[in-house]
């Protein structure tokens, strides 16, 4: 009997780009629905942009291997600074140090956070924190030049979406792209979606394999087809992936039932065929 071997299907992907393309009109009330960008706007309003941008990103850098939901822990790290009157990297110290969601590899984050508090680009930000919404491509080489990383390091590339929403909460015109994030939501997806094929076994060991070498690569290729044919940017098409896959989990895979989250969530009614579609090859995972 022949061992499957996880492949991603580029035929598959150019096949969604149609399912996202009729999603396109949703982005921007996903974007703003989305519960990480109204926990950014609100910093936006209380700590102004600069200060917002530099603590936005900083965050993002270190938000990975959290013990509770990203939705629940950029609130969580709202009501935790916004109000604190300290510098931003007395903040962000303060805020590792005794936050109890991000407990995980504390030592290496605290080191990560405090190089970007020694980068060039920090002392950008601090003074003019709107400065890269006209180029997000130049922020992430200048977040992979001074914190070196990945190309597709998923928390570099989560700190430009991040951002992306400092932007647009600040009023600012965002121009450019990055690409997609392969964190687990994403990983998820792109395996119920058939992107991703010949998962045998657990999903959540297949997507913990999808965010490596080599097949991350080959899956965020995939997705740059989604994007480009869907007519929806990389950074926009995030939010809506994250959140539609959040209520696709939440209603045990039954589109009809993710219809109903999204509509009551969002105000927005996303078509059950199009759900259909991205759990089309979830039966096959498990």
């Amino acid at each position: 009997m022949r061992t499957k071997v996880m492949h991603v299907d580029s035929r598959r992907a150019r096949e969604l780009s149609g399912i996202f393309k009729q999603l396109a009109p949703f982005v921007e009330v996903v974007e703003r629905s989305d519960p990480q960008y109204r926990a950014v706007e609100k910093l936006t309003r209380i700590r102004g942009c600069d200060q917002a941008a530099v603590l936005v990103i900083a965050n993002a850098l270190v938000s990975y291997q959290l013990n509770v939901r990203g939705e629940e822990y950029w609130q969580y790290f709202v009501d935790h600074t916004a109000f604190v009157k300290d510098s931003p990297e007395q903040v962000m110290i303060d805020f590792l140090s005794h936050n109890k969601y991000n407990k995980r590899l504390l030592r290496q984050k605290m080191a990560r956070v405090k190089s970007f508090f020694k980068t060039k680009l920090y002392g950008e930000l601090i003074t003019d924190g709107l400065k890269y919404c006209s180029s997000l491509e130049l922020l992430r080489d200048f977040l992979l030049e001074e914190l070196p990383s990945s190309r597709f390091s998923k928390t570099v590339l989560f700190a430009v979406k991040m951002y992306n929403y400092v932007c647009t909460s600040c009023g600012r015109e965002v121009k450019g792209d990055v690409d997609l994030p392969i964190d687990l939501r994403n990983a998820t997806l792109s395996i119920w979606s058939c992107i991703v094929k010949g998962c045998s076994g657990d999903v959540h060991v297949c997507a913990g394999k999808l965010m490596r070498e080599p097949l991350r690569t080959q899956l965020i290729n995939a997705w740059r087809i989604v994007c480009r044919e869907s007519g929806i940017p990389c950074v926009k098409l995030d939010a809506l992936t994250w959140l539609i896959t959040g209520f696709l989990r939440d209603s045990g895979l039954n589109p009809g039932e993710a219809r109903r989250r999204a509509l009551e969530t969002l105000g927005i009614e996303i078509p059950v065929e199009a759900l259909k579609e991205l759990v089309k090859c979830a039966g096959e995972s498990y």
